[in-house]
Parts: C-alpha cells; sequence; structure tokens
C-alpha cells in the first residue's frame, strides 16, 4: 500500500486526507488468517510538521479465521490504528519511521496492524463442543460413540488425589 505524499513536501501544517483500500490477495503471512474476506480500508490524515509527516489513520478489514475448538470457518471484522512519524532517510531520529522518494509503504504498518487485531482465541459459536479427540467428528453434529476417558499415564498417580473413597 503506497501512499502518495509529494502534495505534503515543503508545506508546513498541511494536512492531507488518506484513503487507501487494498484487496489482500496472499493470506499465507498472516497466522490463523484463511482468507481476507474484505479489502484493507484505511482512513485518516497525513500531516507535515516541519517536514516530519505524521499519519493518524484508522484501517479495518474483514478474514475468515477458524473456530479453535471445531475448525468450522468464523468471519470475523478486525480494526486497528495507524499512527506513525514518517521522515526522509537521512532526517531520522529513534521517533519517526524513515522513507524515500515520495512514497511511503504501508505495508509493514498494515500487517502488524492486522497482526496485533486477531483475536488470541476464535469460536464459532458460545457452545462449541469441538472435535473428538479420538476420531475427529466435529461434536456439534453429535456423539460419537469412542472412549475419551483415557488417562496418560504418567498423570495415574494423580488420580488417587481425586478419588473421595481413598485416604490420601
Amino acid at each position: 500500500m503506497l501512499l502518495e505524499m509529494a502534495s505534503l513536501f515543503n508545506r508546513n501544517g498541511a494536512v492531507m486526507a488518506v484513503e487507501l483500500e487494498e484487496q489482500i490477495k496472499e493470506p499465507s503471512d498472516y497466522p490463523d488468517v484463511v482468507e481476507f474476506v474484505e479489502p484493507v480500508k484505511i482512513e485518516g490524515t497525513l500531516k507535515n510538521e516541519n517536514e516530519i509527516f505524521v499519519l493518524e489513520a484508522k484501517a479495518g478489514t474483514e478474514v475468515m479465521l477458524r473456530c479453535d475448538r471445531c475448525l468450522a470457518p468464523v468471519r470475523k471484522e478486525l480494526c486497528f490504528e495507524i499512527k506513525e512519524r514518517f521522515a526522509h532517510a537521512g532526517r531520522e531520529n529513534e521517533e519517526t519511521e524513515t522513507f524515500s522518494g515520495d512514497q511511503i509503504d504501508l505495508a509493514d504498518f498494515v500487517k502488524r496492524g492486522i497482526i496485533g487485531a486477531l483475536p488470541m482465541k476464535v469460536i464459532c459459536r458460545e457452545g462449541c463442543k469441538g472435535l473428538c479427540p479420538v476420531c475427529g467428528k466435529d461434536l456439534n453434529e453429535g456423539d460419537c460413540d469412542c472412549d475419551t476417558t483415557y488417562i496418560d499415564p504418567r498423570f495415574e498417580s494423580l488420580r488417587a488425589l481425586f478419588n473421595d473413597d481413598e485416604e490420601v
């Protein structure tokens, strides 16, 4: 996503409206994203403050994720903000990002915003039962006949702590 900003050069205090939209076709750089359903939209302003360019924008998109319990597709809206300060290469300091030419590439800032906006856990619905750990059947569609009472032998000695009729 390239932001054209040549109109702000040498115009201290000038403000430019920012409206960008781009469809991300390849979701492989984004963890857990199956597909981008909507394009990424950015709206905000870019201001020249003594040749330091301040971008303040809101951005958003819709993505398709997988339920963490049953792997069903889940559509989620992601919203994030981009607040960055840019300076030409050679004028940078620790508080600014650098650019050269008359364009700023926002791809890394958009990627960081999307990854930061991804939910830690995605559930398709409140009562999702998930998948059977033995056969993999979707338990939302019905129960299976698998025996799921397996106890890892490493934890067998802990079972005595939960038996009421045994003395520990």
